[in-house]
């Protein structure tokens, strides 16, 4: 596997929303892409295999805090540290922006999510009910702590 990371681009939206309408209940719109692709407080990191993407993730930022609010690895991708990967140089990325603090929810049944963001240091910090829809579902909450 020949894995590299890089920002997303107009020219990635069409990929990123077919990745994100085959995993995701609810998706994303190629129009909210766009704005965080051409926003001063938010960026899409992607994952690029052999120059398929296979993987984003969107941060929006307000230093020194920063928000996950979609990260997704193209199925036939999973189980291969891909996400990890991503996230980590997305962390990078972060702490280069003056961002200590990483908020983010995830669906209480998504244990493997769980595990990806508790490997790197994030931590419950609370639940929010019923904050997902189809289906209904609560949220864990979590934040990582970057600080020095």
């Amino acid at each position: 596997m020949a894995l590299s990371f890089r920002f997303a681009t107009e020219e990635d939206v069409a990929v990123i929303s077919a990745i994100e309408a085959d995993t995701m209940s609810n998706p994303w719109k190629a129009q909210d892409y766009l704005e965080a692709i051409h926003s001063d407080h938010a960026f899409i990191a992607v994952a690029v295999n052999d120059a398929e993407l296979v993987a984003f993730g969107v941060f929006y930022l307000t230093p020194p805090e920063a928000e996950l609010p979609d990260i997704v690895v193209k199925k036939d991708f999973r189980g291969q540290g891909i996400g990890k990967a991503l996230l980590t140089y997305a962390l990078d990325v972060l702490k280069n922006e003056k961002v200590d603090t990483v908020f983010l929810e995830v669906r209480v049944s998504n244990a493997r999510a769980q595990g990806l963001y508790i490997s790197l240091g994030f931590e419950e910090i609370g639940k929010r009910k019923y904050f997902y829809s189809n289906p209904t579902e609560d949220a864990i909450c979590m934040s990582l702590h970057m600080g020095d």
